[in-house]
């Protein structure tokens, strides 16, 4: 009989990397993730409350949409409060409830790194 592993993160009080499954960046020497004038792929979320993402390179437009199972289709990140004006280098902290993926989309190029967490 196989031992049982959870393959979600449940409840996390510590941020916890999205964009891969190395401790930070996307590989294991911690690179963030670039996009240049591009949407980058889908990442899941497994439905935690808060998206955080820290830009270490920023090039003019940028936001985040989201993916929600249930309508089938990709949408800017809207709700109450708003999702901050993302406008620079600095780390951002969204309320993400309900959605299953986020994506990133940029006008230019840009370097991040992404989380999620419960608390």
């Amino acid at each position: 009989m196989a031992t049982y592993r959870a393959d979600s993160w449940g409840r996390t009080r510590t941020p916890k990397n999205i964009l891969s499954e190395h401790r930070a960046g996307t590989n294991a020497a911690g690179d963030g993730l670039a996009v240049n004038n591009t949407t980058s792929a889908a990442y899941v979320t497994q439905n935690q409350r808060y998206l955080i993402v820290q830009l270490t390179v920023y090039n003019t437009s940028f936001k985040v949409q989201g993916y929600n199972h249930a309508a089938g289709a990709w949408a800017d990140l809207k709700g109450n409060p708003v999702p901050p004006t993302i406008n620079g280098v600095g780390i951002w902290t969204m309320e993400i409830f309900g959605i299953d993926q986020v994506r990133f989309v940029t006008g230019g190029n840009t370097t991040l790194f992404a989380a999620c967490s419960t608390f």
